[in-house]
């Protein structure tokens, strides 16, 4: 009986669905390595488009810094919203959401308080339109009244509101917080200045940081 040729096998009774070459490579095997080269061809052009919009990104944000975040939350009982621009201190902007005067209790988790005068609450959208971490105080934030003069948070109502003395602010994020004063009874607020960082810029030495004496004026409206 003659010997099979040599590259091939037979069994009896089996259709032969083997075969090999004369080089001894199985084409099914040589199919393969060309899928996974496809395919890294096509995981590589997708991490380049990655790349270059990322780096657009980032030189649009250098560009122009966006001015703040709408509140999606929706307004709260006697309080009146606002519309002033945002305003900057450093590399945080500020816009003011709402204002509630006229309160005479702050009600917390474990506290209830009086006010001396009355209880002024001012929402704010706070951004970093850097590209690195920046801090905002709230300490340093300061409502003003018709007369001029200027009042700190309440240290009292915001500790029972659970609002904090500092929050780190990451790169182009934003966050919005409230802040407490407690301002004589029968009193005015027409505006707020706000105080953002004291760092240098992440992007570069000539990104223009304003830092308004007294902090960025934004007028408010009761």
């Amino acid at each position: 009986m003659p010997e099979p040729a040599s590259g091939s096998r037979t069994v009896p009774g089996k259709v032969d669905t083997v075969s090999e070459d004369a080089s001894g490579a199985t084409p099914g095997r040589t199919r393969e390595p060309r899928r996974v080269r496809r395919l890294l061809l096509v995981v590589g052009a997708a991490v380049g488009l990655l790349a270059v919009g990322g780096g657009l990104g980032f030189l649009g944000g250098r560009l122009s810094a966006p001015v703040g975040r709408s509140a999606d939350r929706a307004v709260r009982p006697e309080e009146k919203v606002q519309h002033a621009a945002a305003v900057r201190y450093g590399n945080l902007t500020f816009r003011p959401t709402g204002l509630t005067c006229g309160m005479h209790w702050a009600f917390g988790t474990h506290a209830e308080l009086e006010a001396k005068g009355q209880y002024c609450r001012l929402g704010v959208v706070v951004e970093n339109v850097d590209s690195t971490f920046h801090d905002l105080v709230t300490g340093k934030q300061r409502l003003v009244d018709s007369a001029g003069k200027a009042y700190a948070p309440s240290f009292d109502a915001m500790r029972a509101k659970r609002q904090p003395d500092s929050i780190t602010i990451g790169a182009r994020d934003a966050v919005e917080i409230d802040l407490w004063f407690d301002v004589p009874a029968g009193g005015r607020i027409d505006a707020a200045r706000l105080v953002g960082d004291d760092d240098p810029s992440g992007i570069d030495d000539v990104v223009n940081t304003p830092r308004p004496s007294g902090g960025a004026r934004v007028p408010l409206t009761m």
